[in-house]
């Protein structure tokens, strides 16, 4: 099972696609303290669907909690608090993915050699795992494309990776 060192917006987002817990079921999901708060407090958990979603599979122990120590890395970048404590968290693993869908975190992330893969990569990773239908796996990336900050440019890819993985062809791309 993958490991992945998510950040709040990747959670939210596969929550909003009603994704979140295939994923879970599939992936070794680990979350920093910080984005527990973030995304799960609750306030959030009386106000938004998504948020009692994340915590139950918090509580359940499907999504793993752990807590970074701030002073392993001093980042030259200005990071929200549950993005830099997911990449501290993504730098100290092997074999670990950073989940992020933040510009920055990702700049961060390329910076630093982290591994990441941003949420519509991992609704196309979930469709060439057979864990959603093609239908749902398109219908997935036109919500974040109108929920996510997406360029048109990489909802296009990721379109044209969805096709390519169901008619068989290979597309590399150079960004995960």
């Amino acid at each position: 099972m993958k490991r992945i060192i998510a950040d709040s917006t990747s959670l939210i987002l596969l929550s909003k696609c009603s994704l979140l817990e295939i994923a879970c079921s599939l992936l070794n999901i680990v979350v920093p303290s910080s984005v527990t708060d973030e995304i799960a407090s609750e306030d959030l958990v009386r106000n938004y669907p998504d948020a009692s979603i994340i915590r139950d599979l918090i509580s359940r122990g499907i999504i793993k909690v752990e807590h970074p120590d701030p002073a392993e890395l001093r980042l030259s970048i200005t990071l929200h608090r549950g993005e830099a404590d997911a990449l501290i968290l993504a730098l100290k693993a092997r074999d670990t993915v950073y989940a992020t869908d933040d510009g920055k975190a990702i700049k961060a992330a390329r910076f630093l050699k982290v591994p990441f893969i941003i949420t519509p990569k991992i609704v196309i990773e979930l469709y060439k795992l057979q864990k959603i239908s093609f239908n749902k796996a398109r219908q997935s990336i036109e919500k974040l494309s109108k929920i996510g900050r997406y360029s048109p440019e990489i909802i296009a890819e990721s379109i044209l990776s969805l096709t390519e993985a169901r008619n068989g062809k290979t597309h590399n791309n150079k960004n995960t």
